[in-house]
Formats: structure tokens, C-alpha cells, sequence
């Protein structure tokens, strides 16, 4: 068992047979795993067989919590639901903060595991050590945000909730889950995955603490963390202050947001003037009270209060990718439907970003021709109808009309229109991109196209430096970075720092860590605090950076495995310039995502052409029993 950072226990839940059991987890596990995706994807690879139907009963999907979540470590609070998804067909793993983290660990595991499907609507509720199989019979048809009141009404105020609403239940592909009234794990349709188990919610609560293997060094290093906050660092200030929309208008000025399903030059079609109408600033005229996930010193979050004509809405600010989705996406500017479309996702668990590129894709599909008022009972698709979007929203979430036709996202829908509208159906892999243009940041088209879950701004890490971020870390051993910020757009030898941002990302991440703390903070002493809170008092950058290659290759291994061949997978040619703009800050810009992907995989030790991770890569990363015993695969998808 290990010192500290974790509870050493896992619960596995069985729907079907209403059992479940607890497994001890060895030290070496999560020594190997970290915590988080990294933990889930070890123990998916080994209870799952290969080519099970992401919404049948043998899928499994996890919550799981890293290394910092329920210690006092800044910004180590977030988790991970992970799964196989149904919009993808492999690997799916979906990050989220909040307090629903925390409070799993106080009940006493570092993840719960969920096998089987229900014959009847259910919630779990597991409390010190616990488990109840509760009739969810009156929770099902409810929207998210009245399941979570109703399930602390039933268990106790201070459980952690996290549901699906009608867009799970409903098994819509881009349907997400959601806790504390906002905050979704929303991507790669997880939400789905818990509707098929018909598994309404996971409630969560006990009085366990996370030990702490050396408190005196832990102590220094929280001394650390808050003189550095102290010290106020741009970012921080602005997180603080406007939360992630202070980027929305100098995003599309500069053509990073995506513009018109990826088409349209900003200043012609969204300007400036139509950009500020969402900025930072209209929210803060909104704000009844900032909020701040657990274990953060940033504060990012804010609760707003929007009139309407049935009255006051309070509700969550919208995030930047989702501003963004349906606002430039859909050459919107109306900044009540913006907020109101956020406030309709978070009920009905749907992944704003997915939804927003949807509604997108469907209005250049009207453009065409391809859709039509026939289909849609008249309701009018045109670019920049405010009035469109939350009807819209509805239909997807509850299935109807052309929401029927769009509820699985860009990739399906473009099946069932056809008409060649899979040339603007934007997606890699089938999941949506976020809201980075990678013509204006090239990072984060390695992110999307590369990483096991693709369409990921959050992932590769290459965009971030190229933003002029740093990362004190790998500085401080040697790993010099700044120059990416002047190599945009060479695309020849990207592959060796690629591989160490990838697996760094990789490491921080399985600790339960926010990026914007690794980030935002002067110089996070993210190793220190490792070391203090698991008592491993040799493990170091290397070791942080194998084990996040490990992480990584298991994932894409996963993919693999379920006839995935993320080793085709492409940036769309519109989002990769091909052709290029014509006008705008990226005119002519094509990104050679190609040449970095080859450079990437020979750093890596995978085959090109298979995809396959060499023997000397799985026996360096102490995969290749594991990986071997997987190795039946199903037919290509």
C-alpha cells in the first residue's frame, strides 16, 4: 500500500447483479499510473475485452481521481470520468473540476468502476464505505441540475453528485455529465455511456482524509504555492477577474477562434464590434459571486444573474469554449442566448463545444441546400440566428425533428444528410474540435489530430508555449522551450518536443492538476509537492516523464485494440488550410501536420504505418505483457 496521495482502494460496481466489491491497490500501481486517466486506462485495458459496444452492459466507465485531489495542493482537485466512447469507438476520458473529486476520495477510493446495466433506472450512493443501488424511477426524464438537488435532498447536503440529464438518457453521442450545477465532464459522449447503464447518477460522501506521507515538506511546499499566488501573476489576475472569457474577443481578432464551422475570416463575417457584445466585460455586469473549484487559489468561476421574460436565470458563466462555439462558431452575438444555451446544456448534459459545432455544421448544411425549412418545421438555420439555437439545443437533447438527425454529432449527422457535406463536417476521429484554430496556433492542431482523445485543446501542450507560456519545470532541468514561440509554422524536427510536452501533460494531468496553476503560478513546484504528498523521495522528472509515456502509449494502445487507427487520423483540410484563407492575421497559412506527425512517431518508437508502439517501447515502458495479453483485435472501425 502506499505512504500517501492515495486511498488504495478501488471499488468495482456491478449494475446487473447489484454487487460490488473493493480492490487493493498496490503501490506500484499507482507509482506506474499516477492517478486519474492514467489509472483508468490501465485498469480498463485489463477488466475489458476488446470490441465491446460502448453502449452495452460489458463497457465500463470510471471516475477517478488523481494523486492532489482531497489534499490542500493548489488546483489539484479535478477528475476523470473515462470509458469507451460511443463517438469515437475507442479511448474516451473526460476531465473535470469542481468538489465531486474530493468527495470521492473522502469516501474512501481513488475511483469507482461500473460494469453492466441496469434493468431499471438507478443512482449509486456510496458513503464510508457504503454502497446503496437507489430506484432513480422519479429521477429519470429530470434534468441534470434538478436530479443533483433531489439526490442531496435524499443523501445529505454535502454529498458530491454528478448526472446526466435528458441528452444521456436519451443516449445522445455528445451528451456529457454534470455536477455542482454546472461543471461537466462533457467530451467524448460519456453522458451516453451512463444513459445506456441507465445509471441516473453517482453520489459520493464520507469523512476519510488523503494521507500525507512527509508533512513537513508538504507544509513548505503549500507555504510556497500561496507566497507565489501572493505575487499575483498576469494570468492569474485576469483568471480572476474574468474568468476564461477575457480571451473571447482578442481570440477572434486574431482568427483563433473558430469563425463561421472554421470558414469564415473574422473582420468580414464577425468583427471586432460583433466580437465585444460576448466580451469579458458584459459578464462582469452580470456577476452575483465568483467561485472557485476545490483546492484553487484562482478562483475562475462566476455565478450570473440574466434577466428574461419569465424572470431572473442565475446561473453559471460560460466558459470560453462555449462563447466561442456558439458565438463565432455560429456567428452569433447575442449575449442572453449565449448564456441561456450554457444554462440549456448544463440541464440537459450536453458538451457545449460538441453542440455548438453541430448547430454550426447544420447552418452550412442550410447555406447548401442540404437542409432545408422542410426538415427543420420551418425553423430558419441562417448564419447568425440567435433565435435558432436554443430550439435547436431542445431537439438535440430530446431527439426530435432534425435533432434526431444531429444528436451524435458533426460526423453522423454528415452520414445521414450526405451531399458531400462531409467536407465541412468538422471533427477528428468523430469528436468535435475545440475552439483553437490551428492555423493561428499550430500546438493545438498536433493536440487534436495526435492525442488518444482527439479534438483536445488541453492536450500535446505545444500551443500553450506557443502562446509565450513557460513552463518552469522542464526549464529548470534543462528543456529549452521558448523558441516555439517564434516556430509557429516550421513543422520539420517537432517530434522530440512534442513527445516530452505530451508525456508531461500526461503526468500532470493523472495528478488531478489544472493546467492554469501548472501555468499560471510563477514557478509550481508540482514535483515537490509529488514527492511530499506519496513519500517517494527519488521519483523525479524522468520518472514523472515515463510514466507519462506509459500513460500515453497505453491510451493509444486502447485505441488500437478497438480496430481505432488513430495513426490516419488528420486535421479536417479546411481547419488545416487546404486551401488557405484568404484574407485575415492567418491568410495563407497551411498547416504540414504530416511532417510533424512522422517526426512524432519515430520519437515515440511507433510504426507509421501500424501504429503499433515497438516491443523495445512496451518492454522500456513495462507495457508489453499487458499490451500483449490485448492484443486480439476486433475488425477495423
Amino acid at each position: 500500500m502506499p505512504q500517501g496521495g492515495y486511498m488504495g482502494k478501488i471499488l468495482i460496481v456491478d449494475l446487473a447483479r447489484r454487487t460490488y466489491e473493493e480492490v487493493d491497490g498496490a503501490e506500484s500501481l499507482y507509482r506506474e499510473y499516477i492517478g486519474g486517466y492514467g489509472l483508468g486506462a490501465r485498469i480498463l485495458y485489463e477488466v475489458m475485452r476488446p470490441g465491446v459496444d460502448p453502449l452495452g452492459p460489458e463497457n465500463v466507465i470510471g471516475f477517478v481521481t488523481g494523486t492532489f485531489v482531497g489534499t490542500k495542493v493548489h488546483g489539484g482537485g479535478r477528475f476523470n470520468v473515462v470509458a469507451k466512447s460511443p463517438l469515437t469507438g475507442g479511448w474516451a476520458d473526460s476531465s473535470c473540476g469542481g468538489r465531486f473529486g474530493p468527495r470521492l476520495r473522502r469516501a474512501g477510493y481513488d475511483g469507482i468502476f461500473v460494469r453492466g446495466c441496469s434493468d431499471k433506472p438507478v443512482y449509486l450512493w456510496v458513503s464510508e464505505g457504503r454502497v446503496e443501488f437507489r430506484d432513480a424511477s422519479h429521477l429519470w426524464g429530470k434534468d441534470a441540475l434538478e436530479t443533483e438537488d433531489i439526490v442531496r435532498s435524499e443523501c445529505g447536503r454535502e454529498v458530491g453528485v454528478i448526472t446526466i440529464g435528458l441528452a444521456g438518457e436519451n443516449r445522445c453521442w455528445i451528451a456529457g455529465l454534470i455536477h455542482d450545477q454546472g461543471r461537466a465532464a462533457a467530451r467524448q459522449g460519456l453522458g451516453a455511456v451512463m444513459g445506456a447503464k441507465l445509471l441516473k447518477a453517482v453520489a459520493v460522501e464520507g469523512s476519510k482524509e488523503v494521507p500525507v506521507a512527509d508533512m513537513d515538506a508538504y507544509e513548505r511546499v503549500l507555504r510556497v504555492m500561496s507566497e507565489d499566488l501572493k505575487s499575483r501573476p498576469h494570468i492569474v489576475d485576469a483568471l480572476r477577474q474574468f474568468g476564461t472569457p477575457v480571451v473571447y474577443v482578442t481570440n477572434v481578432a486574431m482568427q483563433d477562434a473558430p469563425i463561421q464551422n472554421w470558414k469564415g475570416i473574422s473582420s468580414e463575417v464577425y468583427p471586432l464590434e460583433r466580437a465585444q457584445r460576448l466580451g469579458p466585460e458584459v459578464y462582469l455586469g452580470l456577476e452575483k459571486r465568483k467561485y472557485a473549484c476545490a483546492q484553487c487559489g484562482i478562483a475562475c468561476g462566476a455565478l450570473i444573474e440574466l434577466d428574461g421574460p419569465t424572470g431572473p436565470l442565475r446561473t453559471h458563466r460560460p466558459e470560453y469554449e462555449t462563447i466561442a462555439a456558439f458565438g463565432s462558431m455560429c456567428l452569433v452575438d447575442d449575449v442572453a442566448t449565449v448564456i441561456r444555451a450554457n444554462h440549456l446544456c448544463n440541464r440537459y448534459g450536453l458538451d457545449t463545444i460538441s453542440a455548438g459545432a453541430t448547430i454550426a455544421f447544420a447552418m452550412e448544411c442550410y447555406e447548401r441546400g442540404l437542409i432545408t425549412d422542410k426538415e427543420t418545421d420551418g425553423l430558419s438555420l441562417k448564419w447568425g440566428n440567435k433565435d435558432a439555437i436554443l430550439p435547436l439545443i431542445e431537439m438535440m437533447a430530446r431527439r426530435e425533428g432534425i435533432g434526431a438527425v444531429l444528436a451524435d454529432g458533426v460526423r453522423l449527422a454528415s452520414q445521414r444528410i450526405g451531399g458531400g457535406s462531409e467536407e465541412f463536417a468538422i471533427h477528428v476521429g468523430g469528436q468535435e474540435l475545440a475552439c483553437h484554430d490551428p492555423r493561428c496556433w499550430p500546438g493545438f492542431g498536433y493536440g487534436y489530430a495526435l492525442d488518444p482523445t482527439p479534438g483536445r485543446h488541453t492536450q500535446g501542450g505545444v500551443g500553450f508555449i506557443e502562446h509565450g507560456w513557460t513552463d518552469k519545470t522542464l526549464e529548470k532541468h534543462g528543456y529549452n522551450l521558448s523558441h516555439l514561440a517564434q516556430e509557429r509554422y516550421s513543422y520539420h524536427s517537432k517530434g522530440k518536443v512534442l513527445a516530452l510536452l505530451n508525456h508531461w501533460f500526461q503526468f500532470f494531468n493523472s495528478t488531478g492538476m489544472c493546467l492554469f496553476n501548472v501555468y499560471g503560478y510563477q514557478e509550481y513546484p508540482i514535483l515537490e509537492a509529488f514527492r511530499a504528498v506519496t513519500g517517494w523521495t527519488t521519483f523525479d522528472l524522468n520518472e514523472a516523464l515515463t510514466a507519462g509515456a506509459r500513460i500515453n502509449t497505453l491510451r493509444h494502445c486502447f485505441n488500437l485494440r478497438e480496430g481505432v487507427q488513430p495513426q490516419r487520423w488528420t486535421l479536417p483540410e479546411r481547419v488545416r488550410g487546404n486551401p488557405p484563407l484568404a484574407g485575415g492575421p492567418t491568410a495563407g497559412v497551411t498547416i504540414d501536420l504530416e511532417a510533424v506527425k512522422a517526426d512524432y512517431y519515430r520519437e515515440l518508437d511507433w510504426d507509421a504505418v501500424t501504429g503499433e508502439p515497438s516491443p523495445r517501447e512496451l518492454r522500456r515502458l513495462n507495457l508489453a505483457e499487458l499490451v500483449g495479453r490485448g492484443a486480439a483485435r476486433p475488425k477495423e472501425s
